[in-house]
This record gives structure tokens, C-alpha cells and sequence, in this order.
């Protein structure tokens, strides 16, 4: 009692002012954010641009942009967070065409494929649109390839419709993760106006060094789409199902590599290592010192891994 009398309850009247004063803070930041967000995003989204490859597909009643090359067994690939098709295009898919049907899928809001305010973005609705992908192009079985996001997408793919996954591979795929692991500006953008006014205040994503001016490009184009910023929000906040993803593991009986960094700083290497014995017999392949975009850190490594892994088997 001495405790609360002393030192707790002087200090009642303090914090109830920093709360609400957080709290009046966090209000302005979503409405600011609100208006930035509408701003930056003049572009309704209804049609293709004349310079990005690909075609528009109905898939599940939903227009989804794909862009294929190549002939042979079906390979499908599927991009991360705020990513899109380019983050194949400039390595991967043309080293897979050399001798497969590939076909880059932008996942629903992201991209040039559709978005919807009645859509709930996660997992569900994404590992829902692979499927479709493959019933709209007449694939009944078809490896998998995903990239962070889309490696837990995938994932659940593989473990619901073992029917229809011959090989999968999940490259820096996200992994559940321990809060203390998880990347602080994903935490932010998690906060009702500290991601709105985040989101707000940038033209693109991914904002790091080191991508292609033809990278940033393609993603300016994609972040003016109404409703893309939106997109993303709601799947931080309402679309990640880790249990759901947990399950899938257990479910995955196709073949599995997963290839990661070492130097991963979005999902740490000690965090895959911890999952991936989740997926029976999965080859876990690491690329010392390469980060979280293993397509831009170690194009060569990582699409003669895949290349590889998914080459016929031979007697």
C-alpha cells in the first residue's frame, strides 16, 4: 500500500495525460496519413499498363495479372510483401523459362492485379487465388516457388492441395516469429495511424539501395493504384493466420527446399532454421551473407538452386 500510495498513485495523473496525449497524437497521424494516402494514390487501377509484360486473367472472379514465358512443366511464382511480378522478371524467370511453363502471379492488391474493399487480404484469400491461378490456366499440378510473403502463401498451398503441388520452394519464406524478431517497421505500421501516416509519406516500397532504377519504377507505378496502401495495412493488422500456416507445414508432402540468407534482417536465419524440420524432409539450402532479397543479393546462387531443384529427376 505504501508503494501505491507513494509512488504509483502521484504518477496516475501523468499518465493518463502521456495517454491521452499518444492517443491525440496517433488520431492526427491517421487523419494526415488518410489525406497523403489518397493523394498518392490518383491512379483507379483499371487497366494494364502498356509497358508492363503479362495479361489480365479472370481467376475466382477476380481480374489477377500473371506474367509466362517458356514451356514445360508448370512453375508458378509468387512475390512477397508490397512486391509484384518484377521481383521475378529481372533473374529468375528467365533462367526458369529455359525449361519450364513459368508463370509470375501478382497476388490480389498488389501488383496490377485487382483490388476489392469487400476482399479480406491474408492467407486465405491469397493461397485461395494460387488455386484459382492454376483452374484458370487448365494446371492440375504445378511446382511452387515463393518469395517471403509468398513463401508462407505456398506453403499453404502445398499442405491444403497436396493433390496439385509437385516440388515447392520457399525462398527467405516468412516463418512465424517471435515478437522480438519481427522488423520494427512492420510493428509501426501495425499502429491505427502510425501506418497510415507511414505509408502516407513514401512513393514506394521496398525504399532500399541497391534494387534497379527499373525496379523502383515498376513500384512507383504499382503504389499510385487506389487502394494499394490499404491493401497492406489490413493484411498486417487482420490477414496473418499463423496457426493456419503452422498446420499447412505438417500437410506439405511434395519435395521442399528453402533457400535463405544468412544475413536475412526481415526474417532472421535462426528463425528458419527453427521451422523448417516442420515440413517433413525439407532441404534447407543457406546463402552466406546474402539478406532478405535473395533474387537481387544473389540472382545466379538462387535461380541455379532453383533451377536445379526442380530439374527432372534423373535414374
Amino acid at each position: 500500500m505504501a508503494i501505491w500510495r507513494h509512488l504509483v498513485r502521484p504518477l496516475l495523473p501523468w499518465l493518463w495525460r502521456i495517454a491521452v496525449a499518444v492517443l491525440a497524437l496517433l488520431a492526427v497521424a491517421w487523419i494526415a496519413g488518410t489525406v497523403l494516402i489518397g493523394r498518392a494514390e490518383p491512379d483507379p487501377g483499371n487497366m494494364l499498363p502498356a509497358t508492363v509484360p503479362g495479361r489480365m486473367i479472370d481467376a475466382g472472379g477476380h481480374q489477377v495479372h500473371v506474367v509466362e514465358a517458356g514451356s514445360g512443366d508448370p512453375v508458378l511464382l509468387v512475390h512477397g510483401f508490397a512486391s509484384s511480378t518484377f521481383d521475378w522478371e529481372e533473374s529468375i524467370l528467365p533462367a526458369l523459362a529455359a525449361s519450364h511453363r513459368v508463370i509470375a502471379v501478382d497476388l490480389l492488391g498488389m501488383g496490377f492485379s485487382a483490388r476489392a474493399s469487400d476482399l479480406a487480404y491474408g492467407y486465405d484469400l491469397w493461397s485461395r487465388q494460387v488455386v484459382g491461378v492454376m483452374d484458370a490456366l487448365g494446371i492440375a499440378r504445378a511446382s511452387l516457388v515463393g518469395h517471403s510473403l509468398g513463401g508462407a502463401v505456398v506453403a499453404i498451398v502445398a499442405g491444403e492441395h497436396p493433390d496439385r503441388v509437385d516440388k515447392l520452394v520457399l525462398v527467405a519464406p516468412l516463418v512465424p516469429l517471435e515478437q522480438s524478431e519481427r522488423p520494427w517497421f512492420l510493428k509501426l505500421l501495425e499502429i491505427p495511424g502510425a501506418g497510415e501516416a507511414m505509408l502516407g509519406a513514401i512513393d514506394h516500397l521496398p525504399t532500399l539501395p541497391g534494387f534497379s532504377d527499373a525496379y523502383h519504377a515498376r513500384a512507383r507505378t504499382i503504389f499510385r493504384r487506389r487502394g494499394t496502401r490499404r491493401v497492406l495495412l489490413a493484411y498486417l493488422r487482420h490477414g496473418r493466420d499463423t496457426p493456419r500456416l503452422i498446420a499447412a507445414y505438417r500437410g506439405i508432402t511434395a519435395p521442399t527446399l528453402v533457400v535463405a540468407g544468412t544475413a536475412d534482417d526481415v526474417v532472421p536465419y535462426a528463425a528458419t532454421k527453427r521451422w523448417a524440420p516442420a515440413i517433413h524432409d525439407a532441404l534447407v539450402l543457406p546463402i552466406g551473407g546474402a539478406g532478405h532479397w535473395l533474387m537481387r543479393d544473389e540472382p545466379a546462387r538462387t535461380s541455379a538452386a532453383i533451377a536445379d531443384f526442380l530439374a527432372p529427376a534423373r535414374p
